[in-house]
């Protein structure tokens, strides 16, 4: 049994041991690579499945795209495979280069549209916070690739709502974000992005989580899920200026997307021109995609109203609603059938013991 004097110190020496523990995230289900190239890296999940592609398109935020497998009962990419038979892909975003740091919006879907290609068109696409506006975009230039739309926390009406994300973009003119891109001499840097996200909840993120992991520095569980968690959050990447600049002026100021004025490869993006089954799912406490800036999105698409799927997840965050417990088992298995369904491709179900649930998206929120 330790000592007085030797137990806080060693609760010290946890405390300190978790509090500025770095790793480099991965991927935690065995996959293998199809294509990868100076921007991206497309991921198979699967070996021997047939049939449409899921492709799961992570967000460019700072952070890597592991989050879509993020742990074994937190992984949007495993849910898939049980609740499928169908492929499951991973698009991988690369952190950019300063050969890179002038890329487009348009560099961006010619990127998709390689993954799509080598996934196997059509696809489902399933766009996570920013990987879903780009997906949006992909589907409404690219119907036929599309075969089923699904969002999660994506921003599509950027200014419905408002929000701390909104509040920051409206109040701070673009030339301040011109200069962030110059400081990290032509690219977004990670670390920047990072620190943005964790002023945008101050007490949470530089008191309250150190309070927490003191109160927990016992319990090895606490300390093991927290280390998880920072591999992830602590592991910034760059992106490109060039298209970061585009994202901040024409979607979150100038909300151009839905305005129908945004072009990109020439075109203007419709988002008219999409009619395929769409299911979106927003968090309850979400303070960076509000719910109605995905909603929204069905105000605008030709989809019909009965292929169209809503659900809020209860208490959840922004990244709860792709890789927390209780999205991932209470509304992404409905998700995942409902849009099967209504694509016509009831046959890739597994209706396992947690799928016999008769589909319901349940009651459409309020997206005004």
């Amino acid at each position: 049994m330790l000592n007085p004097f030797f137990d806080p110190c060693l609760d010290v020496a946890r405390f300190m041991e978790t509090a500025t523990y770095r790793r480099a995230p991965e991927f935690i289900t065995p996959n293998r690579v199809i294509h990868e190239d100076r921007a991206v890296i497309l991921r198979r999940f699967d070996e021997g499945r047939t049939g449409n592609p899921l492709l799961i398109v992570p967000p460019q935020a700072g952070h890597h795209s592991s989050i879509a497998d993020y742990a074994p009962d937190q992984s949007l990419v495993q849910t898939c495979l049980k609740e499928t038979t169908l492929p499951v892909y991973v698009l991988e975003w690369k952190p950019s280069t300063p050969t890179r740091q002038h890329e487009t919006i348009d560099d961006l879907v010619l990127q998709l549209r390689l993954s799509v290609h080598d996934a196997g068109e059509p696809v489902i696409l399933v766009g996570l916070c920013q990987g879903g506006w780009l997906c949006s975009i992909y589907a409404a230039l690219y119907p036929q690739d599309v075969k089923a739309l699904m969002l999660a926390a994506a921003p599509i009406d950027f200014t419905a709502g408002g929000g701390k994300l909104q509040d920051v973009v409206q109040t701070i003119p673009i030339d301040f974000y011109r200069w962030l891109v110059t400081m990290g001499f032509g690219n977004m840097l990670g670390d920047m992005m990072l620190m943005g996200w964790k002023i945008m909840n101050p007490y949470e993120r530089f008191v309250s989580d150190f309070i927490n992991l003191w109160v927990n520095v016992r319990d090895d569980k606490y300390l093991e899920r927290s280390k998880q968690f920072q591999t992830w959050y602590e592991f910034t990447q760059n992106i490109s200026g060039k298209w970061y600049l585009q994202a901040v002026d024409k979607l979150f100021k100038k909300n151009m997307l839905i305005g129908g004025t945004l072009k990109v490869l020439k075109k203007k993006v419709d988002l008219g021109v999409i009619s395929c089954p769409v299911a979106m799912l927003a968090g309850e406490k979400d303070d960076v995609t509000l719910a109605p800036q995905l909603f929204n999105m069905s105000s605008y698409i030709s989809t019909p109203p009965e292929d169209i799927f809503q659900t809020v997840v209860a208490d959840a965050g922004h990244i709860s609603v792709f890789m927390g417990r209780t999205a991932l088992k209470e509304h992404w298995p409905p998700a995942l059938r409902f849009t099967m369904e209504k694509a016509g491709l009831a046959g890739s179900l597994t209706y396992g013991t947690a799928s016999r649930r008769k589909t319901d998206p349940g009651p459409r929120p309020d997206a005004g």
